[in-house]
């Protein structure tokens, strides 16, 4: 491993660690990025270096009617054994003549958090969307644990830079997809 990535995980060393995945968030990243998580050299990559408990990874399903549908199951197929899914039928919203998705797991994310928080030290959330910010004094204050964002450093809210971040970026060649 890069020693500079070893050194920026060296505090997760020996710590029970949590994983909350933003689908909706790190999807628009990869569209407007153009790279993708392998969730299984992401786990392989925190795996190695704490006890990592879950990685649980929130998305919303599109309606089997959606275009979309069929690329949404191969996608989940493809990551099962990794992670947890957690699935929330999308919404879709008629706003000038289209239809807008959304899933908004938000507070699915949330109660996870608050459900699990005392069987972990630490909680890394793998989004950069400023609505979880209040998770910080939930965790932090309230309960006196660890939480990290970690997010692609152009699609993380400037709010989530003041506290304990990551930029998937720095991690790119060690987790990246190979979609080839």
């Amino acid at each position: 491993m890069d020693p500079k990535i070893e050194k920026s995980l060296n505090f997760l060393n020996n710590k029970k660690v949590g994983v909350f995945c933003d689908d909706s968030n790190l999807y628009k990243a990869y569209q407007k990025y153009g790279w993708r998580i392998d969730l299984g050299k992401f786990r392989k990559l925190l795996g190695g270096v704490c006890d990592l408990k879950f990685i649980n990874y929130y998305i919303g399903i599109p309606d089997k009617s959606d275009a979309v549908y069929s690329g949404t199951q191969k996608f989940l197929e493809n990551i099962k054994s990794y992670v947890i899914i957690k699935e929330k039928k999308l919404k879709y919203t008629p706003v000038g003549g289209k239809f807008i998705k959304k899933a908004d797991v938000d507070v699915e994310i949330t109660l996870d958090i608050v459900r699990m928080i005392n069987k972990l030290d630490i909680i890394i959330i793998l989004s950069g969307d400023s609505d979880l910010l209040e998770l910080r004094n939930y965790v932090v204050k309230e309960n006196n644990k660890n939480i990290i964002f970690w997010a692609y450093e152009k699609n993380m809210a400037w709010e989530l830079k003041y506290c304990w971040h990551l930029f998937l970026d720095d991690f790119q060649k060690e987790i990246s997809l190979d979609l080839k």
